[in-house]
């Protein structure tokens, strides 16, 4: 009988879940916080890029709260 060299959906899923796990398990704080704050800084980046000089204008009096 020949083997099917493919996962299967479910196979596939459960190989991801596992190096996910493995992968996760093994950080160290530093680099979650390294992680955390480069996935920021592309999210902000990203929302930035999207903005319109108004909403950065707004957004900008908002987080320093004061007039410019």
């Amino acid at each position: 009988m020949s083997r099917d060299k493919r996962l299967t959906e479910e196979q596939e899923e459960e190989l991801r879940k596992t190096l996910v796990n493995r992968i996760a398990s093994n950080l160290t704080f530093t680099e979650l916080i390294d992680i955390v704050t480069s996935l920021s800084v592309n999210e902000v980046s990203q929302q930035l890029s999207e903005m319109t000089e108004e909403e950065k204008f707004q957004t900008y009096s908002e987080v320093f709260s004061e007039e410019v």
